[in-house]
């Protein structure tokens, strides 16, 4: 439900590092609240717009409700309750999910409609994303956490990239449980009978290193044994974080 309820001066509110950017990329006028997200912080031409949420706390109704937005952007699974209670109060609201580059897409393509942009614009910043990568002969598994080992099937952001440059992702058919659906547990024994060619660990810094290779059965794994490793960031591969991020693990999923 997108319609105009408020004066076309009020602009956008985003609860989401992606659309925030997606939203300042297009239509920069537009942009008047954010996210307290470490990925945007970096950014120095959005220091002046107003936070509106900080770590894992919920984001601040009422002072999304002083800005008088035309539009609050969030995130299905995350915002739901927030973006609920907004649009009660009468104020527009769009709940986004992106699980894949399909996903992506889509919502550049939404976005732009709404701040009547051109989408090439975010396009140019994706052209990583955007090429057909040759098939790769490569069984991969991907490990976000060692506590517990989990990793992406084919349901997540990760898992689509993976199929995308054509990296055979071990853990693509696997359900996930809980309500991380796009992710589930490994055992260690799984891990040793598969053998996977290749390991992608996630970086959140050196300490994170020294967990995985201070796991018991770390040195019966091939990929190991081989230095067959590749270090991806959170941002990007995980979460997908700003056009940025998105478009340096693409190069560098094609790259492997």
């Amino acid at each position: 439900n997108t319609k105009n309820k408020v004066p076309k001066s009020a602009g956008i509110v985003s609860l989401t590092s992606l659309t925030s950017d997606i939203i300042f990329t297009l239509s920069p006028e537009e942009l008047i609240g954010i996210p307290g997200s470490s990925i945007l912080r970096k950014n120095e031409n959005l220091k002046n717009i107003t936070t509106v949420s900080e770590g894992r706390m919920p984001p601040n109704i009422e002072k999304i409700i002083s800005l008088n937005p035309k539009l609050v952007i969030g995130s299905q699974g995350f915002h739901d309750k927030t973006l609920d209670k907004l649009n009660e109060l009468g104020i527009d609201v769009l709940n986004t999910k992106v699980n894949s580059l399909t996903d992506l897409f889509g919502l550049v393509d939404e976005l732009s409609r709404i701040t009547n942009s051109d989408s090439k614009i975010v396009f140019k910043n994706l052209n990583s994303c955007l090429i057909n990568s040759p098939p790769k002969n490569k069984n991969v598994v991907v490990l976000v956490s060692t506590k517990p080992l989990l990793s992406p099937n084919n349901k997540s952001w990760a898992g689509s990239l993976l199929e995308k440059f054509n990296l055979k992702n071990l853990t693509a058919d696997l359900e996930g449980s809980g309500r991380m659906k796009g992710y589930l547990n490994l055992s260690p024994e799984w891990l040793i009978q598969e053998q996977p060619d290749n390991l992608i660990l996630i970086k959140f810094g050196d300490e994170q290193y020294n967990q995985y290779s201070n796991l018991p059965f770390w040195n019966k794994l091939k990929a190991v044994e081989n230095n067959n490793i590749d270090y991806f960031d959170y941002y990007g591969l995980v979460n997908a974080g700003s056009l940025s991020s998105i478009n340096n693990t693409c190069k560098k999923l094609d790259s492997l």
